[in-house]
């Protein structure tokens, strides 16, 4: 399944109502993600774990690219738009959340400062199995269903 609206008619029907958020699962060779800790600098959720993403900004070309461009900033790490899988779209109050899977990367986790915010919004990253995400007691607090880590997971075995 791929995502099909472009980001210039989302913003046209949707921006006023609703934000996009999008987050990308990075499965590596040993079927290990990368979760990151949200910073004690945060506005919110401090010390939960989360996927690489966030908001979608106007001047990204698509959520895609919107991504990637998260995924860099908040890692270091940096893939391509060919390199992304569409994984699924969760819809809640005020925004839609669009989640996407890539085995393909090149770089180290790093942190830096969000070039908007000047915050360091993450403190620490694991790479970790679905398991060892749905049993470590010091992994309970986290931003994303664990449910689509197993749909990542599927989705790049198949490939």
């Amino acid at each position: 399944m791929s995502y099909s609206t472009t980001w210039t008619t989302y913003l046209k029907e949707n921006k006023k109502e609703r934000k996009a958020i999008a987050s990308v699962i990075c499965v590596d060779e040993e079927m290990k993600i990368l979760i990151i800790k949200r910073s004690p600098g945060e506005d919110s959720k401090q010390g939960y774990w989360d996927l690489p993403g966030g908001h979608i900004d106007d001047d990204d070309n698509s959520i895609e690219a919107g991504v990637l461009r998260e995924l860099y900033e908040e890692t270091g790490l940096e893939s391509s738009l060919t390199n992304l899988k569409y994984i699924d779209k969760i819809q809640t109050g005020d925004a839609d959340k669009y989640y996407f899977a890539t085995t393909q990367w090149s770089g180290d986790v790093k942190f830096v400062k969000n070039p908007k915010t000047g915050i360091i919004e993450h403190s620490d990253h694991k790479w970790a199995t679905i398991e060892e995400i749905k049993s470590e007691k010091a992994l309970e607090l986290r931003t994303f269903p664990v449910y689509l880590l197993d749909k990542a997971v599927k989705n790049v075995k198949n490939e």
